[in-house]
C-alpha cells in the first residue's frame, strides 16, 4: 500500500480505526493461510487464473497459494469494483510480479 493511500486513511479514518482496519487486514490473511482448501473458490471474481479471493470488511484480499499454510496476497480490492475486469487486465503483470515472489522464496528456503 502506497504511503500516500496510508496518510489518506488515517487521517480520514484516525489512528484507532486505522490500526484496526490493518488488524482485520492481517488476521484475513493468516485465516486465509491456515484455512486455504476449506475457502470455496470465487471463479466468478477470478476466472481461471488460479487465485483465492476471501472477502474482509469491505475488501476482498486476493491471493495465491504457495503451500500447505502460506500464501502470497497479490491485491486488495474494495468490494464494489470490478475484481474480474481488474484481474483480466493485468494478469501479466501479476503473473510476471508472482513469479518473481515464488522464485524468491523457493531460493529463500
Amino acid at each position: 500500500m502506497s504511503d500516500h493511500r496510508k496518510s489518506y486513511i488515517l487521517t480520514a479514518w484516525g489512528k484507532k480505526r486505522t490500526k484496526l482496519y490493518f488488524q482485520q487486514l492481517h488476521d484475513g490473511a493468516e485465516y486465509i493461510a491456515a484455512h486455504q482448501r476449506a475457502i470455496a473458490p470465487r471463479d466468478d471474481l477470478t476466472g481461471n487464473t488460479e487465485l483465492g479471493v476471501y472477502p474482509v470488511g469491505e475488501h476482498y484480499l486476493v491471493y495465491a497459494p504457495i503451500g500447505d499454510t502460506q500464501i502470497v496476497i497479490v491485491a486488495l480490492f474494495r468490494q464494489t469494483r470490478d475484481v474480474p475486469t481488474i484481474l483480466e487486465a493485468n494478469s501479466y503483470r501479476i503473473r510476471r510480479q508472482l513469479t518473481a515472489a515464488l522464485d524468491k522464496f523457493r531460493t529463500e528456503k
